[in-house]
């Protein structure tokens, strides 16, 4: 027997509601952050442009300019790309294991 918890209208379809709102508005805040930080990241690098380059001081702010304005590209990508290819493993499971269960639906090999 299956509890009202994980079949139907019960706890299961609310519960994994709740889990792809929480996730889509934690993603969306990492997303808004990132966009942030990048922003300031490029700023950084035009402010250096502008004021430091014909002289060629103030080094320290291109590495930095740099980390700031590449790191939360990586940091998106680490976050959308295991999401994207989740789904299909688990789809693959789910058919192996359907196939295991029936056995006498396969063709036989005569």
């Amino acid at each position: 027997m299956v509890s009202n918890e994980t079949e139907g209208e019960g706890g299961y379809n609310k519960k994994s509601s709740r889990w792809i709102a929480t996730k889509s508005s934690s993603c969306l805040f990492i997303l808004f952050s990132s966009l942030l930080i990048s922003i300031a990241g490029g700023s950084m690098l035009g402010f250096w442009l502008h004021k430091y380059h014909p002289s060629n001081t103030q080094l320290w702010m291109v590495p930095f300019g740099f980390l700031l304005f590449l790191t939360p590209l990586f940091i998106c990508l680490s976050v959308i790309i295991p999401d994207l290819c989740v789904p299909r493993t688990r789809i693959d499971q789910d058919q192996a294991f359907k196939i295991q269960d029936h056995p006498l639906t396969l063709p036989s090999i005569q």
